[in-house]
């Protein structure tokens, strides 16, 4: 939310969206690029998270556990709340599960085809 990107990149699990589990084949220096590049798209929207609430910490199989949150941002001045979970893979983040259209540009999702990215669908309230 301080638009500290260089952070939140550290704090992200990053990872090939056909093999999630393995991580990335992106050489850490590569990831980061990439990283930045996604969210200079962001910028290009004005998107800026707002807020969070963490609402459940839901507990699966007796030991894993993910965040269950009400994430506030803003596309273009105006404000959207979505729900998303967060799980804890090898000590980062993992988006798991987001209703946030800009998802992909925040996440540790690497490798895909940036250029022609756009929001999986833009809403207006």
């Amino acid at each position: 939310m301080d638009q500290d990107y260089e952070e939140a990149f550290e704090l992200l699990y990053k990872y090939d969206e056909k093999t999630p589990t393995e991580g990335t084949v992106l050489k850490e220096e590569e990831a980061k690029s990439f990283y930045l590049e996604k969210i200079n798209k962001l910028k290009e929207y004005h998107y800026k998270l707002k807020d969070y609430d963490i609402i459940n910490i839901r507990k699966e199989d007796g030991h894993t556990s993910f965040a269950e949150m009400i994430l506030t941002f803003e596309v273009d001045g105006q404000e959207h709340e979505v729900s998303e979970t967060i799980d804890e893979w090898n000590g980062k983040a993992w988006i798991i599960e987001s209703e946030d259209p800009f998802v992909n540009f925040r996440n540790g999702k690497m490798g895909f085809d940036l250029e022609n990215a756009e929001p999986e669908f833009y809403f207006m309230d």
